[in-house]
């Protein structure tokens, strides 16, 4: 398997730091292009704005292909995807290649969780933290 080299450094105490070598997978750098994916990814301001005006809640996953907590956290909104289909809109804007977006609505770190409803921003999570998420569903839908 193809992967990216993630160096990590370690300090143990009084010793000096050591060096771990791992491998991420290539294919957790990107969102799913699976045609069941319950997730949008959205590219344009136009688009984006448009999908926001949704009336039903609409959670949007402001990521970078190259974030560690962000790549943790995609599978697990797969799943809140798919859990909440009918009541919730998913999307991802990725920052590199949408920095319209992310400027738009002030999205400084990653992963930022936005959550809208009728196009009004309604809440924020920033960093991957999957009990807040699915309590923030849970509140808004």
């Amino acid at each position: 398997m193809i992967g990216i080299r993630n160096v990590l450094q370690i300090s143990t105490r009084g010793f000096p730091a050591a060096t771990v070598f791992r491998t991420i997978p290539t294919g957790l750098r990107f969102l799913s292009s699976s045609p069941n994916s319950f997730i949008t990814e959205v590219k344009s301001l136009d688009s984006f704005e448009e999908l926001i005006k949704s009336p039903k809640l609409t959670l949007t996953d402001f990521y970078a292909t190259w974030c560690g907590p962000c790549n943790a956290i995609s599978p697990i909104l797969e799943k809140l995807a798919e859990k909440y289909q009918e009541e919730v809109q998913f999307l991802k804007v990725d920052v590199d290649e949408s920095t319209e977006i992310a400027q738009e609505y002030q999205v400084s770190a990653m992963p930022t969780f936005v959550f809208f409803k009728d196009g009004t921003p309604i809440g924020k999570i920033v960093g991957a933290n999957p009990q807040h998420i699915q309590q923030a569903l849970e509140q808004y839908k």
